[in-house]
């Protein structure tokens, strides 16, 4: 659904971040 791909898209951005802030 488009709910559920806006959902998977931030996860990936807030993992994405995490990894850069904690490298």
């Amino acid at each position: 659904t488009r709910y559920d791909k806006t959902a998977q898209s931030y996860q990936a951005a807030v993992t994405l971040a995490s990894l850069l802030m904690w490298a």
